[in-house]
């Protein structure tokens, strides 16, 4: 089931990848905008791409392909990883401020609601790590929001795991 929902999830990511410019730079002006905030051409451009199957979830579904448009996967090349592994991987170069990790911890206290402070404060980070160099994996962080409000908090606690533990593989 993880594989073939990984599979969606990046065909889906594959076609927003293949909008045109102007879509992409329209979406990535929404990230951190939930889909009810957006404008018509980033609703237009999003639902070129989403797949109906996909459910009731079209709100995560529509941050992700906002923060995936944040970066041009055609050109800068790089190896996209999950947002827990990449904080971690900063916060033992010890080039994360305090802050950064208090950002964090604050973060895994909020549920997905529609007013978007979870997805502000999300973007906020995110927008660090790309001023860093990193590129997140877009697929990882979608099933993460999908999970994100269940009450054993298990992505939350895979995350602070993650950020936590001395030494991370990937």
């Amino acid at each position: 089931m993880s594989e073939e929902r990984d599979k969606e999830i990046s065909a889906f990511l594959e076609r927003v990848n293949a909008l045109s410019t102007g879509e992409r730079a329209v979406l990535k002006r929404s990230a951190g905008k939930m889909l009810h905030e957006a404008d018509g051409r980033a609703i237009a451009a999003f639902y070129k791409c989403y797949p109906p199957e996909a459910g009731e979830t079209q709100k995560k579904w529509f941050a992700v392909a906002c923060i995936y448009c944040m970066w041009n996967w055609e050109e800068e090349q790089r190896e996209a990883r999950p947002l827990p592994h990449i904080l971690s991987d900063l916060r033992r170069e010890e080039t994360i401020s305090e802050s950064m990790e208090h950002r964090l911890t604050g973060l895994l206290d909020l549920k997905w609601d529609d007013d978007g402070y979870l997805l502000t404060k999300l973007v906020r980070i995110i927008k660090m790590v790309k001023a860093k160099g990193y590129a997140v994996d877009c697929v990882a962080l979608l099933k993460s929001l999908q999970g994100w409000n269940y009450d054993s908090q298990y992505v939350q606690r895979e995350w602070a795991y993650s950020f936590y533990r001395t030494n991370p593989t990937a």
